[in-house]
C-alpha cells in the first residue's frame, strides 16, 4: 500500500533527534497497534507511559502529509515520538496497514432510520454531543442577508435533508465535533460577508480555549478558527485590530513552539 510523502527522510525532517530516536525505539518494540487507513486518513494506537494508548491521526493527499496529530501532551519541536513510530511503521511495513471504509462510505450504507438510530446511540454513549448538535442546528438558522451579496460569496447551505445534517456532523469524526465540524466551517465562511462580528466572536471563542489549555493536538484546529476571525476582521476593514489581536496571542503563547509554527499559516 503506497502512501505519498511518507519516507524516513521526511520523518527525520519533521521531528527532532530525540523524538526520532524514541519513535524508532517504540517502533522496534511493537508499540503501534490498530494501524488502519480510511481514505486519506491514517489512524493508530500507540502504547505510551499511560494506561490508555495515545491516538495518532495523520492526514495526507497526493502531495504528501498535510497534518499529523497525537493525543499526547507533547508541545515541542516537530512531531512527537508516537507520530514518528506510526509513520515508521507505514514506511517500513506498509503491508500491515488495514484498509477500512471512510465514514462517508459507511454512512452511505445506511438509510434515514438507521442513520438516526446510529446518532441516537452515539448520543447515549456521549451525552455531550447533544449540545454540539443543538449548536449546529441553531447555526443553520442564521438570518438571511437583507441586501444582495457579491457574486464571490459562498453558496447557500442546503439545510433540508436531515441525513445530510448528520453526515456533515459526523464526517470529521465525532472526536472532532467541538473543533472541526465541516458544517460549522461552511456556516462561518458564508457568514463572513454579512455577519463578520458574529464570526469574530465565535471563532475566537473556539480557538482561545484550545490555546489556553495547551491542547497541542488541537492547535491546527485553533489556527483554522483564527483564519476565520482574520477574514472577518479584514471584511470589516479592521486590519489593525486583527494585527493587535494576533500580537496579543503571540505574546501569551510564544513559548508553545508547535502553535507558533502553525501561526505562520496566518500570513497567507
Amino acid at each position: 500500500m503506497s502512501i505519498p510523502g511518507i519516507s524516513e527522510a521526511i520523518i527525520r525532517h519533521n521531528s527532532n533527534a530525540s523524538s526520532y530516536s524514541r519513535g524508532e525505539e517504540y517502533y522496534r518494540k511493537g508499540a503501534i497497534a490498530d494501524l488502519k487507513k480510511r481514505g486519506n486518513l491514517i489512524q493508530a494506537e500507540v502504547e505510551g507511559g499511560e494506561i490508555t494508548p495515545y491516538q495518532v491521526s495523520i492526514c495526507f493527499d497526493a502531495g504528501g502529509i498535510t497534518s499529523a496529530c497525537c493525543t499526547c501532551p507533547y508541545d515541542y519541536d516537530g512531531w512527537c515520538k508516537h507520530i514518528v513510530a506510526t509513520l515508521l511503521s507505514c514506511s517500513r511495513q506498509s503491508e500491515i496497514i488495514e484498509e477500512r471504509p471512510t465514514l462517508e462510505q459507511l454512512l452511505n450504507r445506511l438509510d434515514l432510520l438507521q442513520t438516526q438510530r446510529l446518532l441516537q446511540e452515539l448520543v447515549e454513549n456521549r451525552p455531550e454531543i447533544i449540545d454540539d448538535i443543538d449548536e449546529f442546528v441553531s447555526l443553520i438558522d442564521l438570518p438571511k442577508p437583507k441586501t444582495k451579496q457579491p457574486s464571490t460569496r459562498q453558496s447557500k447551505i442546503d439545510i433540508s435533508p436531515f441525513r445530510s445534517h448528520v453526515k456533515r456532523i459526523l464526517r470529521d469524526g465525532l472526536k472532532e465535533l467541538e473543533y472541526a465540524s465541516e458544517l460549522v466551517h461552511r456556516v462561518m465562511n458564508a457568514a463572513v460577508f454579512h455577519r463578520p462580528d458574529w464570526v469574530i466572536d465565535n471563532a475566537r471563542r473556539r480557538a482561545e480555549p484550545i490555546m489556553e489549555q495547551g491542547k497541542a493536538d488541537r492547535y491546527d484546529a485553533a489556527v483554522n478558527w483564527l483564519k476565520k476571525a482574520k477574514a472577518a476582521y479584514l471584511q470589516l476593514g479592521k486590519k489593525a485590530e486583527w494585527s493587535a489581536y494576533r500580537s496579543q496571542l503571540e505574546a501569551a503563547h510564544g513559548r508553545k513552539r508547535k502553535l507558533m509554527e502553525l501561526f505562520k499559516e496566518l500570513n497567507k
